[in-house]
């Protein structure tokens, strides 16, 4: 580590130099650049802001003018009306404060007398039926009225509903205040729904709707709200709210040029001589000129846009004005502006290239030292333990210190496990060293897949042992064939055995089993470990990847022995899987297919 220290202070101190000198000499010119050209910057945005200005203000005159001239024309249309009449652009209005002519109240005293008293509804049907067939239009509306009213409280509902329908075909003549068309479809629609009758009922409620929507209704406002409520629940169709408001501007009896806003909807008028227009939003809006600005209603402009109000346009409204196409007006100014822009650009890049290289340069160079450093100590360590028992054996035997036979053939049996492990890790560098090169090339050859895991097992036994680890293998009776580099594959299921052991907390066990899945040959190795977090599990392949848990619990390793394992496991067109979770442990799959002719018998077998 001591040396390690010093290597990175060796790189790191040229480096921090060649930086300084570098934001030195290009950090004071970039600075009084960038002031500069900022301040250029400034003035343009403010010479842009004041001709987008002088533009709203030009164009705001000319749209004020134009709808001057529009509404002096619907003025003189105005003007062509009759008199009293109101007329609306586009739209009929809902109702018109109108009073039809209506049979005087007293006409049918003596028959309303009978109606109210208790047991005279008879007397009050044979004074109301003569009176139906009157010749005055007036006195058959009311007539009809009270007769299908006296009806309706007696349960004679089918009567009352002919009663009714003589009622609205009697036309132009008011009864109580609404006409009899309307006031006799009405009096149907009440009566079918207090009966229940549901399909009549939204029938009479259509042409009740139809009514109301074919012309200005002549009643008050009261009037028409009842029935154009009930009207639309009965129908369950929405209100013509835009005729509604014109109508209700139409009640409020407006002079001049004026507008406002009923049931939330702009309507402006133009009263000339007891005549009056009314224009919707929509028809005002297709007023407006289109370009080269747009116009709108509203006394609160936005950051872009221009107001005139009406005491200083004469017009009903408020206007505000904003331009259609604000680039092209600034269009002019862009090149400037651009080239600014550029420079600022090209010198902010050249300042990022510089500091992104210098750091890329400082970052790779201590990335490279700390690989190395961990690589080297890594290797140390993993050497030293098979030449520390290596060293003790022979000196042992070669001092004589070694006597008893038996503890002889031990000294001899440790030097070979010695050997085979200091064997093990020169091969697995060499072999690194060949992946990494893309040079590394396997030797497929028909093998038992069982039989190599069984070797490879009792082989790692030993090892594992020594730490109190027992593997345990779940092999099947049955060969299970596989094209394969027997060595490779025993290096890779090698290296996940000695990761179980490494990361196997506090477990004693390791678990390793084979199985046919389909058309492949799974080989799992199971611990019961510290497990891997799902933020690492898609690193723990990259070569010299060490994870925090490796870290943290100061366990020894190179970085490479999954990275090898996966690319065997390619190398053998299969792959490998990883399932863990902290704290349960770890679960790595090698898949690889099964030898050509077992793929069949295979998918019969399952696991």
């Amino acid at each position: 580590m001591g040396r390690y220290s010093v290597r990175e202070s060796a790189i790191l101190k040229p480096e921090r130099k060649l930086l300084a000198v570098f934001l030195g000499v290009a950090l004071a010119p970039a600075s009084l650049a960038a002031w500069l050209a900022l301040r250029l910057f400034q003035q343009d945005v403010a010479m842009e802001t004041e001709r987008l200005r002088e533009l709203r203000d030009r164009y705001a005159d000319q749209a004020v003018q134009s709808l001057s001239r529009r509404l002096a024309e619907w003025e003189d249309t105005a003007r062509k009306l009759p008199p009293g009449s109101v007329h609306a652009a586009g739209a009929t209005l809902a109702y018109l404060h109108r009073q039809l002519p209506e049979a005087p109240q007293s006409l049918f005293a003596e028959g309303e007398e009978g109606e109210f008293r208790a047991g005279k509804s008879e007397e009050a049907i044979a004074i109301y039926r003569p009176m139906t067939k009157s010749p005055t239009p007036e006195t058959r509306a009311g007539a009809w009225l009270r007769l299908g009213r006296v009806l309706r409280r007696t349960g004679r509902h089918a009567e009352a509903i002919q009663a009714f329908r003589q009622l609205s075909l009697v036309p132009n003549v008011s009864v109580e205040g609404a006409p009899a068309s309307a006031a006799g479809r009405w009096a149907i629609c009440s009566l079918l729904e207090k009966s229940g009758a549901t399909s009549e009922l939204l029938k009479a409620a259509k042409e009740l709707r139809d009514l109301l929507d074919s012309a200005p209704l002549p009643a008050s406002r009261a009037v028409y709200e009842t029935y154009a409520e009930d009207a639309a629940r009965w129908s369950a169709t929405a209100r013509p709210v835009l005729r509604e408001a014109l109508a209700d501007a139409a009640a409020a009896k407006p002079a001049g040029r004026g507008s406002a806003v009923f049931r939330q909807h702009l309507i402006t008028w133009l009263c000339v001589d007891n005549r009056t227009v009314l224009l919707p939003e929509e028809a005002i809006a297709a007023l407006l000129p289109r370009n080269p600005v747009r116009i709108r209603f509203a006394a609160n402009p936005a950051s872009d846009e221009l107001v005139r109000r009406p005491a200083d346009t004469g017009l009903p409204w408020p206007i505000a004005v904003s331009l259609a196409n604000p680039d092209e007006v600034k269009e002019a100014f862009s090149q400037r502006r651009s080239l600014l822009l550029a420079l600022m650009a090209v010198m902010g890049l050249l300042m990022l290239a510089g500091g992104y290289l210098a750091w890329r340069l400082i970052r790779r160079e201590l990335a490279l030292g700390q690989m190395q450093a961990d690589l080297v100590a890594a290797v140390s360590h993993e050497f030293r333990t098979p030449l520390t028992a290596m060293r003790q054996a022979s000196t042992a035997l070669r001092e004589g210190r070694v006597v008893d036979e038996s503890t002889r053939q031990a000294f001899y049996h440790a030097l070979s496990r010695a050997t085979e492990r200091l064997h093990r890790l020169v091969e697995a560098l060499l072999d690194f060293r060949r992946m990494d090169a893309e040079a590394m090339t396997y030797n497929l050859q028909p093998s038992d897949l069982s039989a190599l895991v069984e070797e490879v097992t009792r082989e790692f036994a030993p090892e594992a042992a020594d730490q109190g680890i027992h593997v345990h293998a779940e092999l099947p009776d049955h060969p299970v064939p596989v094209e394969a580099d027997t060595e490779a594959l025993a290096r890779a299921l090698w290296n996940l055995l000695d990761n179980a052991v490494k990361y196997r907390g506090e477990s004693r066990e390791v678990k390793v089993s084979v199985s046919r899945n389909g058309s492949a040959a799974c080989l799992r190795v199971a611990d019961k470990g510290i497990g891997i977090p799902e933020s690492e599990q898609r690193e723990v392949f990259r070569k010299f990847y060490r994870g925090e848990a490796s870290r943290r619990n100061h366990i020894r390793g190179t970085g490479i022995g999954l990275a090898m394992v996966a690319h065997i496991v390619r190398g053998h067109g299969g792959q490998i899987l990883l399932d863990s979770r902290p704290g349960e442990g770890t679960t790595f799959t090698i898949r690889i297919p099964l030898s050509k002719g077992e793929e069949s018998n295979g998918a019969h077998s399952g696991r």
